[in-house]
């Protein structure tokens, strides 16, 4: 018997000895920084398995911008296997690879009792095992691959490791030997992301971790996912338009070019954010979009700090699973839930719901009976109207990430000193009618709407009823 099969027999037996003994959940190590609050010391537990007993942790009422996991589940990535989803995250204080399974990505989100990993590596030490990776098995091969930043023993520093199963529940057995990936003279490496041309060659990505020299790199690897296969390749680094640094990356393929998501910042502060940048090539160049894809002003403060995204693929479509502050403790401790999102593109361009869309109706079409008009006080400088003919109408395309029933945000003012009401319709189907409620003569006002929208571009439509008015932007939300 090999020394992989004896060490995932030894651990098999040392978790059943311990499966009665109690655990609960709470803040432990961090992700990311050598501050992270370590995980308390913890027994042995069983090997986690698709769990159907334990109550579920998601709250009553999906929301994208709600954890689906209300507790400690930070740097989350999620696979489906026959129906069910299974989610991984850092270690916390009772699991060095906490799992959770759901029949939805949106949940109910259950935890799995024990831990995935049986156990560390040789090299590895507890306390920051942080970002994991599960890739399915690939070409009837059977294994579950799990790459993973951890501790070394001899430095301090961290490194990434790879293990594997025949579950995707696991527990996952480190393969013997040193990391995977470790550049030294880098300051070590940590989160770890899979990537698979469509012609089956494997690649991961990771963070160099010094902080002066933090970047994104990709190295290939062997047929088995289990070896570095060439030289690694610094693909993208950060820039003084960003947060202190970048890291977290996780890569596809969307409109024809390679879309590289990354997070920027420190992990524990509000304006950690997920960004990207597109390239026509694996290897690059890389070229950095302008606004972030999620931040906390984004989602409006609905969500903070909102990062280590991952990108989830089922028959549904695209689903961004990412992590959320919920709780600060304190310096670089926080608790950090899991968040879950319908995610389309526009091209190449990543739409994440939940994060609210302005469309400026002054870029909408204008029919000739309502005209751009300067005003300095409206969100992008101007406002279309005054809607004072019938036939008076204003269209304008808005981008939805998933087909549903969205919440439009619409901006106006109203200075003719009487009612004035606009008729709202959404892909030619007519909807509410929307009053203006008169302003002063440099308010502007809003009101919302309900529309149920296609994903991808829509038309949303406003057309005179009564009255005169102006209106300033449409907002998804």
């Amino acid at each position: 018997m090999s020394g992989t099969a004896i060490s995932a027999v030894l651990a098999l037996v040392v978790a059943l000895a311990a499966s009665c003994l109690p655990g609960a959940a709470g803040p432990g190590g961090g992700r990311r920084g050598a501050h992270s609050a370590a995980p308390r010391p913890r027994t042995a537990a069983p090997p986690p398995a698709p769990a159907g007993t334990q109550a579920p942790l998601t709250p009553p009422g999906y929301s994208p911008v709600e954890p689906v996991i209300d507790g400690w589940f930070a740097d989350p990535t999620v696979i489906k296997v026959d129906g069910r989803y299974y989610a991984y995250g850092t270690n916390n204080g009772d699991a060095t690879m906490p799992v959770a399974t759901a029949p939805s990505p949106e949940g109910p989100w259950t935890r799995s009792p024990g831990d995935g990993l049986a156990r560390l590596p040789s090299w590895a030490q507890d306390g920051r095992t942080w970002a994991p990776e599960v890739v399915p098995p690939r070409a009837g091969s059977g294994t579950y691959v799990l790459y993973f930043s951890a501790a070394r023993r001899d430095r301090d520093v961290q490194c990434i490791g790879v293990a594997t199963s025949a579950s995707p529940a696991g527990p996952f057995v480190p393969v013997d030997g040193p990391p995977l990936v470790c550049p030294l003279d880098l300051g070590g490496a940590i989160d770890p992301s899979s990537y698979i041309e469509t012609d089956g060659t494997r690649y991961l990505l990771y963070k160099s971790d010094a902080r002066k020299t933090a970047a994104i790199y990709l190295v290939p690897l062997t047929a088995d996912g289990l070896r570095v296969n060439g030289p690694a390749k610094r693909i993208l680094g950060h820039d003084r338009s960003e947060p202190v640094l970048v890291e977290a990356p996780d890569l596809v393929r969307r409109g024809g070019q390679y879309v590289l998501l990354y997070s920027a910042g420190w992990y524990f502060r509000s304006d950690y954010q997920t960004r990207y940048a597109v390239a026509p090539s694996l290897e690059g160049p890389y070229r950095k979009q302008p606004r972030p894809v999620q931040s906390t002003g984004a989602y409006g403060d609905a969500v903070e700090g909102p990062g280590s995204a991952d990108v989830l693929t089922d028959e549904t479509g695209d689903h961004l699973v990412f992590h959320g502050i919920l709780k600060h403790h304190g310096g670089s401790t926080v608790d950090r839930g899991m968040f879950v999102a319908s995610l389309g593109w526009d091209g190449s361009r990543p739409v994440v719901r939940g994060v609210p869309a302005r469309f400026e109706a002054e870029r909408g079409r204008l029919n000739g009976c309502v005209a751009a008009l300067p005003r300095p006080n409206a969100s992008g400088g101007s406002a279309v109207g005054p809607f004072d003919r019938d036939g008076c109408r204003l269209d304008v395309p808005v981008f939805a990430p998933a087909a549903g029933r969205y919440a439009v945000r619409i901006g106006y003012a109203n200075r003719s000193g009487g009612p004035a009401h606009l008729q709202f319709s959404a892909n030619g189907v007519a909807g509410a009618t929307f009053a203006l409620r008169e302003t002063g003569d440099s308010d502007w006002a809003s009101g919302t709407v309900g529309a149920a929208l296609n994903a991808g571009w829509n038309t949303l439509s406003l057309s005179r009823v009564d009255g005169q008015g102006q209106v300033d932007y449409l907002e998804l939300r």
